[in-house]
């Protein structure tokens, strides 16, 4: 069996695993479980592609720390998540911005430009007046952390609105289930303690991170490059 189904099927185990043991709240399998995902999936990256490109890594990197910050359980933990994710959140922007295609200028295609433009605004409102009563700094953060996503998908609805192909569906497929993943997470943490909210949270996050790889593994690599924009 090759490495990369090996990777896969383990990135697979250890994502269900962790997640049953969040929504059990079974600590102690999901502190062993959780920091093996990514390990894993970058097996299956390495196994997939030629040449490492810089970017990608230090995305994944990034989203191992964040991960590893949240096992830890601090008070008021939102505010150590945001410092590894939002870079995660920019590095993917730059991802996206480095792959842009050339934009077909017809009705259809801005309308459904300006339609998720308008959506993804009145999310981030939504979400920043969740903290309106807070009388720290926290709607700043919260709103700057919140217009990385909204200029990922932004970026990435450009993209596959122009031309549709697979690395730019991964690429959207990635972004949504970031943007609902970090939604939901703030959703079940600040305003509804349900417990569907902070699984499907975990679950896109998860997502996330397999279709930012497979993004990747069919972008060809010149375009990921740091020197090229």
């Amino acid at each position: 069996m090759k490495i990369t189904k090996i990777a896969l099927f383990l990135f697979f185990l250890f994502s269900t695993t962790a997640t049953v043991a969040n929504f059990m709240n079974w600590d102690g399998l999901k502190l062993l479980t959780k920091p093996l995902i990514i390990p894993a999936l970058t097996f299956y990256y390495l196994g997939n592609i030629k040449k490492v490109a810089f970017l990608p890594a230090l995305f994944l990197f990034f989203c191992f720390v964040g991960d590893s910050v949240a096992l830890m359980d601090f008070d008021h933990e939102i505010l150590y998540l945001m410092g590894p994710f939002f870079i995660a959140n920019i590095l993917i922007s730059i991802m996206t911005w480095k792959i842009r295609e050339r934009f077909r200028w017809n009705a259809f295609n801005v309308f459904s430009l300006a339609l998720i433009v308008a959506f993804l605004l009145y999310l981030w409102k939504t979400v920043v007046s969740f903290f309106e009563n807070d009388k720290t700094n926290m709607p700043l953060y919260v709103g700057l952390f919140g217009f990385t996503l909204v200029v990922m998908n932004v970026l990435s609805a450009f993209n596959i609105i122009s031309r549709m192909r697979l690395s730019n569906l991964y690429l959207a497929l990635a972004t949504i289930a970031i943007l609902v993943s970090q939604v939901f997470y703030v959703i079940y943490n600040y305003e509804f303690k349900l417990i569907v909210l902070d699984t499907i949270h975990f679950i896109c996050q998860n997502l996330s991170y397999l279709f930012v790889v497979l993004f990747v593994i069919h972008v060809p690599d010149v375009k990921l490059r740091i020197g090229k924009l």
